[in-house]
């Protein structure tokens, strides 16, 4: 599966075929990450929830970009609370206290969105990467399959980390966003390769920014 994002009808193509792709049946939860710093998986991710959430009663976008987090700058809300509290504090099952919740303007579904959370919590604490290969994380991800129609996790790039990867195994498919012209081929193969080698399941590959 490969996509040219460039327009906003790829973002419904892409919709379609992660909900009937024959080669990955069954598709709930995705997460979204960059070849590198730059690649566009935030703005992606936001723009296929607003896809989904068009068609599907309940949707959640969660941030685990936990070192430098964007989607709460994006939508203009307050990072004050979010993932890094709720795992911290084991406040998962009462996750709808730091959801931010958007109706769909032209029916009763509803976006959620869970930001990254408190900056004290991300630096000070725990390793990004310690705490999305924690129990915690994983019950989390458990109870939020049962709670959402189809999630939505923004994840950090390849280039700069590997979070990625245990979040990968917690969802039904990772997608890749490539920025072209930008990104090196090569370095995208690799990319691809990495996330396989660690047990990821990859859905396709995202063009974003092309010219």
């Amino acid at each position: 599966m490969e996509h040219n994002i460039s327009s906003s009808s790829a973002y419904r193509k892409l919709r379609t075929n992660i909900e009937y792709n024959e080669t990955h049946p069954h598709i709930h939860s995705v997460c979204l990450t960059g070849v590198e710093h730059g690649a566009g998986a935030t703005t992606v991710s936001i723009n296929l929830a607003y896809c989904f959430v068009a068609n599907t009663p309940k949707v959640l976008l969660l941030d685990c970009n936990i070192k430098d987090p964007h989607i709460h700058e994006c939508f203009n809300i307050k990072n004050d609370f979010g993932l890094t509290d709720i795992l911290e504090d084991n406040y998962y099952t009462n996750y709808l206290k730091y959801a931010k919740v958007i109706k769909d303007s032209y029916s009763d579904n509803e976006l959620h969105i869970i930001t990254a959370g408190n900056e004290i919590q991300r630096v000070m604490r725990k390793h990004p990467i310690d705490l999305l290969s924690g129990q915690s994380f994983k019950k989390f991800m458990q109870l939020m399959k049962s709670e959402y129609d189809f999630i939505i996790v923004d994840c950090p790039n390849l280039e700069s980390c590997s979070d990625v990867i245990p979040v990968s195994h917690l969802v039904d498919g990772t997608i890749l966003v490539v920025s072209l012209p930008e990104t090196d081929k090569n370095m995208a193969k690799k990319s691809i390769e990495r996330l396989k080698r660690n047990g990821a399941e990859v859905l396709g590959t995202v063009l974003n920014k092309v010219e």
